[in-house]
């Protein structure tokens, strides 16, 4: 986070947490989803 936040040139990280924090959790989120679909094909 540190590095996009001084690549932007957001004056904070705050400022770069609340920008960005959905794109994670949108990643995280298809990453499970991803995982699950996983699991049950090999059950």
């Amino acid at each position: 986070m540190k590095f996009v936040q001084e690549r932007l040139g957001h004056g904070s990280m705050q400022i770069t947490s609340d920008v960005y924090a959905h794109v994670s959790n949108k990643i995280a989120a298809r990453s499970i989803d991803k995982f699950d679909e996983y699991m049950k094909e090999i059950e």
